[in-house]
């Protein structure tokens, strides 16, 4: 029998909502031959290879890279020879838990806010016959996990949604102290540079409309991960594999997106309206060279 997401309270923002309506984009956005990430699953950045592929992958194949480089053991992260135990925490549509369980193997646990992300990844698993090993629950990543985790995970993977914690660097400590000993986080995310005003247009409109009020900023996230006793074993500056628009395309599309504001936001796709405006802002900043997108895998101390 395939089992269900797993269900906790109910969350207290709007995220759900959010990636909601970004679900029902991506499947309108096939519906026109247009892949915005559903062919891996994936809600996360599409970055461009050396190739010139855009693909929700190209992140993968970093971080299964950087997984590989930072490993301690032949099979990537586990000592038994089972595979490791990895944590997705915000697991989107399950495209990163999926990959990594083909290429690692163990058991991997998705973790998302979103009732409709959860069920569709769960669905996803038992048709791709993994549903014994890849779960999603209907879970905050900072509320109680031991009956998920009694034993701790040998990865915790967070790609772009620290970004939505009301306090990163609390969760980093969270998270943290869910590893097994010589555990990793991986915490990927885009990341202001230091010393941005907060009120400064673009980071203020990316932050509102991308739902991540307290986005942590480069310098930020690397206190946090010492503070929390982690030690940086790998960071990967992956800005430059980031799309870019030119400079009047980016214009005229943030100038078309806040004409029809209006009228977008008397209704419920006003939702989906603010995230392309917060997209649009988020591409600013890196025009600016005000964010890099970063891939840092940071190590627990301590003995198996």
């Amino acid at each position: 029998m395939t089992a269900g997401p797993v269900s906790a309270r109910p969350p207290s923002t709007d995220v759900p909502r959010y990636y909601a309506w970004l679900s029902r984009f991506q499947d309108a956005m096939r519906w026109i031959g247009h892949d915005t990430g559903q062919r891996t699953l994936t809600v996360h950045r599409r970055l461009r290879s050396a190739s010139g592929e855009v693909s929700g992958d190209v992140l993968h194949a970093h971080l299964l890279a950087g997984l590989g480089a930072t490993a301690t053991h032949p099979v990537g992260v586990d000592a038994t020879g089972d595979g490791p135990l990895v944590l997705d925490a915000g697991c989107g549509l399950g495209g990163t838990a999926f990959f990594l369980h083909a290429h690692l193997g163990g058991r991997a646990i998705g973790l998302t806010l979103s009732p409709e992300q959860a069920a569709r990844a769960t669905a996803e698993a038992a048709r791709r016959g993994v549903d014994a090993a890849c779960r999603f629950a209907v879970r905050d990543y900072d509320g109680p996990l031991d009956d998920l985790l009694p034993a701790g995970a040998d990865v915790i993977v967070a790609i772009e949604s620290l970004a939505h914690a009301p306090d990163p660097a609390a969760t980093i400590g969270r998270l943290a102290a869910r590893l097994r000993p010589q555990g990793r986080l991986v915490v990927v995310d885009d990341m202001p540079a230091d010393g941005v005003a907060d009120n400064d247009t673009d980071l203020a409109g990316f932050r509102r409309g991308w739902h991540a009020p307290h986005v942590a900023s480069t310098g930020a996230v690397d206190a946090a991960l010492a503070q929390a006793g982690l030690t940086v074993v790998l960071d990967a500056d992956l800005t430059a594999s980031v799309p870019r628009r030119a400079a009047i395309s980016l214009a005229l599309r943030l100038l078309a997106t806040r004409a029809v504001a209006p009228m977008a936001t008397r209704t419920p796709a006003r939702v989906l309206h603010e995230a392309i405006l917060g997209g649009l802002h988020l591409e600013r900043l890196y025009a600016r060279g005000l964010v890099r997108y970063r891939l840092v895998i940071a190590r627990r101390p301590g003995n198996r």
